[in-house]
């Protein structure tokens, strides 16, 4: 049972769990209202009837409980054997109140129809035949059992007649509910192809789906991918972004340092050249002197 059929089932199962809290406090109020009003028919007693109530609350709320868990979480066996539970145990508390009772020939009956609409809702078409099978199985037992007097002995009233020794009544009972059974069945039968249609669609729905989970569950791994690639690109554009800030800078500090040194040689030049030029100039003077001093060596010896 994967996933998606575990969440179908206990949503139907839910369902049904909600419903049986309505009906089984209708079914018991009934059963008050008559005692109270006094009338004369077969009727479980008050206990007995507050005894089937209290089971039918008591395995209803397990089913409630266990139901919140998270669908990962239940079993698939515990949750096919609630699924099994919510025909069976209706049948039987039904059942109960029959025989409890002391007769069948009771309306109370109608509620065995009950667990064919719960039998077609968890089981489809294998539900209607598995409920009709345990309709017709306990009601004929309670026929038997009547027939026999192994009910609480009933007398005849206005609107009830027991069956008690009475094989033609049992016969008749007999036929006419399972012709009933048999005809409801038949009925189910035929709307659960309409279930059974919208459980197609929903079955091709579901592989959909997980085609395009896993399309975008693959799309998801890609994206990731993509953002682990960007991540790391950006990591890199950032580091080369401070190598770059960090270059330029000693580059602009070693183009101040450059300038400074050039401006540096530049004066230096300027002192040296200027220096060079003076002695130039030194020199010239001191040749003109040679010369005016030879010149007056030479007038002072003509004049001797």
């Amino acid at each position: 049972m994967d996933i998606f059929e575990k969440q179908q089932t206990i949503e139907s199962i839910k369902a049904v769990v909600k419903a049986r809290w309505f009906f089984a406090s209708i079914v018991f109020a009934q059963g008050l209202l008559v005692k109270f009003l006094a009338i004369d028919v077969p009727l479980a007693t008050t206990f007995q009837l507050s005894l089937i109530l209290v089971g039918s609350y008591f395995y209803n709320f397990g089913y409630w409980l266990y139901l919140r868990r998270p669908p990962e979480k239940i079993s698939s066996f515990w949750l096919k054997t609630i699924k099994v539970l919510q025909i069976a145990l209706d049948q039987l508390a039904v059942s109960a109140i029959l025989y409890f009772s002391g007769t069948v020939d009771k309306q109370v009956v109608v509620m065995y129809f009950i667990s064919l609409m719960i039998g077609i809702s968890l089981y489809g078409k294998k539900g209607i035949i598995l409920s009709a099978l345990g309709c017709s199985f306990l009601y004929s037992g309670l026929l038997i059992l009547e027939y026999y007097g192994l009910l609480s002995a009933v007398q005849s009233l206005k609107f009830f007649t027991p069956g008690l020794g009475d094989l033609e009544l049992v016969k008749l009972r007999m036929i006419g509910f399972n012709a009933y059974v048999i005809s409801a069945a038949f009925f189910a039968w035929f709307i659960s192809n309409v279930f059974r249609v919208r459980e197609k669609r929903l079955i091709g729905q579901k592989d959909e789906l997980t085609v395009k989970a896993n399309i975008l569950s693959r799309q998801t791994q890609e994206l990731t991918q993509t953002k682990d690639y960007l991540h790391e690109a950006l990591t890199k554009s950032d580091k080369a972004r401070i190598d770059l800030e960090k270059t330029r800078t000693e580059l602009q500090k070693a183009n101040l340092e450059l300038q400074a040194k050039v401006r540096e040689l530049e004066k230096y030049g300027e002192v040296t050249t200027g220096r060079e030029l003076k002695m130039i100039e030194l020199k010239e003077e001191i040749k003109k002197l040679r010369e005016t001093i030879e010149n007056l060596k030479g007038q002072s010896a003509s004049s001797r």
